[in-house]
């Protein structure tokens, strides 16, 4: 279609134009050490930049950030010290042209780089190097957060050019690191958010992400009878017992392994367990423990939970019968001092190639890119256990970076795959 070619064509020319200040606001943010509940900098970066470039942009209770892309004159709209009112005004102006609502997500937040002196550079500066990208958080995740922030700028220049139907709203979130879903939440049920379709900026290759395995990080308990460690004969060890409940999460996670393999295609099938950390009590070397804890982190198949498994691991992995087991709650505060509490059992999800929104994407990579994209299932979680586990909204993930690179030493993203995100981002409200 001539219109398409003409499109495509401008959105290359003004990536390219602009490239240079994409990857300064990229700079900008690696230079942040904002790990989770402490991402103020970053906000106030991403805020400063919104506002230079005429976005309108909102902060939350948590201290997430909302920004908004789209055609409309902003000038009857209330006054946006009102979030609520001028997002509900939002609503109705994308409905009277009968626009779909996209929101692209991203996190602000980075795991910790302690280890400074095993890095090549400062990790907190964005280096070039070799066609790559040094510096914490360049894969997971402000890579994507820098290209999906830019695209909502470039999108507004666009609108002059060409129409679109398709509302960009930005949630660059908190704490996703420490409680994915939390935030994203949070901001949704602030600002009365309603979307149609949500794309996470995660790193995957530039490969399109349609699907997740579920999350679960559980406390499994024994409990036995304490006593000094010169008469064990009158305890029953805690930490025995303990051992009964590792050898069935070992022997169940093998089982898994063996029956479906680790291909690709079954990785929605596949429940993963593993034990991350014991500890016992009391913690003295003259008491047998009375009581001993096992933490969990598992990736659940589709329609598994922590019920499901624990009773499998009961039923047929000689669990100790009065084994306790329960959910490990994240609890924090936001860098607004906002208090977290959030349950850590997630559902798995997917989108099916067939769908609506996984053909725009596609169909937006293949008209940047030439080509067929590749798709696959996520195996680590993300706010898509919001969106697309507990609000039913299609989602998928296209994000610059290599999964294997996140929370690494020297953590870098390919140069030419956040160009591409850039561009990808850019053209897919109007394609």
């Amino acid at each position: 279609m001539i219109m398409n070619n003409e499109l495509i064509n401008k959105v290359n020319t003004i990536c390219d134009k602009e490239y240079e200040e994409a990857f300064a606001l990229l700079s900008d943010v690696i230079a942040c050490k904002s790990y989770s509940g402490h991402e103020q900098d970053c906000a106030d970066i991403l805020i400063k930049f919104f506002k230079e470039n005429d976005i309108p942009a909102f902060v939350d209770s948590r201290g997430s950030i909302l920004a908004v892309s789209s055609p409309f004159d902003y000038n009857s709209f209330p006054d946006k010290n009102n979030p609520k009112e001028w997002i509900k005004e939002l609503y109705i102006k994308a409905k009277e042209i009968d626009a779909k609502i996209l929101i692209y997500n991203a996190h602000m937040d980075v795991v910790t780089a302690d280890n400074f002196e095993d890095w090549t550079d400062n990790p907190f500066k964005a280096v070039r190097r070799d066609g790559k990208i040094y510096g914490r958080g360049t894969c997971d995740m402000k890579g994507a957060l820098a290209a999906m922030a830019y695209a909502m700028v470039v999108a507004k220049q666009l609108d002059s050019l060409f129409k679109r139907k398709i509302i960009l709203l930005g949630c660059f979130v908190t704490e996703e690191e420490v409680s994915e879903g939390m935030a994203f939440k949070d901001i949704f049920e602030e600002f009365d958010l309603k979307a149609d379709m949500v794309l996470l900026g995660e790193p995957s290759k530039m490969e399109i992400a349609r699907g997740q395995r579920g999350k679960l990080e559980m406390v499994m308990e024994t409990k036995g009878i304490c006593s000094h460690t010169s008469v064990p004969e009158t305890a029953v060890s805690a930490v025995y017992k303990l051992a009964d409940v590792l050898k069935a999460v070992e022997k169940y996670e093998l089982d898994q392994r063996e029956k479906y393999g680790l291909s690709a295609e079954n990785t929605l099938k596949r429940t993963t367990l593993a034990v991350a950390s014991i500890e016992s009590w009391p913690k003295n070397r003259s008491f047998v423990p009375d009581k001993a804890v096992a933490f969990v982190t598992g990736r659940l198949a589709l329609g598994q939970s922590m019920n499901t498994v624990c009773e499998s691991l009961k039923e047929s992995y000689n669990l100790p019968e009065d084994t306790t087991y329960d959910h490990f709650v994240y609890q924090g505060n936001s860098y607004k001092g906002k208090k977290s509490e959030w349950v850590s059992e997630h559902s798995g999800w997917e989108t099916k190639t067939d769908s609506e929104f996984f053909k725009l994407v596609s169909n937006s990579y293949k008209a940047i890119v030439g080509k067929e994209p590749v798709n696959k299932i996520w195996p680590f979680s993300t706010d898509g256990v919001y969106s697309a586990s507990r609000k039913g909204i299609p989602t998928l993930g296209l994000g610059p970076g290599y999964e294997e690179m996140a929370h690494k030493i020297d953590e870098w993203v390919k140069e030419e795959d956040f160009k591409l995100a850039l561009k990808i981002y850019s053209l897919i409200p109007f394609f």
